[in-house]
């Protein structure tokens, strides 16, 4: 992994830590068919923000997988805090803007998205780079399709910015 210029390795790693974060909220939000609102088995909320029983098993099973052991009450209880604290962590970049603000934020962000959604791609349809390039792209026509947008001039009207 690359060295962002400026940056100590704990300012590295709460960055990473608020992209993942993000990328869990804008998969959880863009997966129609997951919700964990719906989720009866909540086992935490954090600012009217639900942690599910299914995420919290996901991140106790990673836990235990670098542990190589069984999960302690002690381990469960330390899982379940730092879900806690990624999602403050989580609410506190969305409040200060820094997904739209910060370009490197939102750049990792975009770059992240496209990763996981590339990885499902080729999850479905093998590495034919022609059929996950087909598929990635009505997967952006479906998010496009699913939006609310609105020119608020024609693109032909719209002004390149000096370069």
């Amino acid at each position: 992994m690359k060295s962002i210029p400026g940056l100590t390795t704990n300012q590295r790693s709460l960055t990473l830590l608020i992209c993942g974060s993000i990328l869990g909220i804008l998969v959880a939000i863009s997966d129609p068919y997951v919700s964990v609102t719906d989720d009866t088995t909540v086992v935490a909320w954090v600012n009217d923000t639900a942690i599910g029983k299914a995420q919290y098993n996901q991140a106790l099973a990673l836990y235990s997988q670098e542990k190589r052991s069984a999960a302690s009450a002690q381990d469960r209880t330390l899982v379940l805090d730092r879900l806690i604290e990624e999602e403050l962590l989580v609410q506190k970049a969305i409040s200060d803007g820094a997904l739209r603000n910060n370009l490197s934020v939102r750049q990792r962000t975009l770059q992240t998205m496209l990763d996981s959604i590339q990885s499902d791609v080729v999850a479905a349809n093998g590495t034919n780079t022609a059929s996950s390039d087909k598929a990635l792209k009505g997967y952006i026509e479906q998010l496009r399709t699913n939006a609310t947008i609105e020119w608020l001039n024609s693109p032909s009207i719209v002004k390149q910015a000096p370069q």
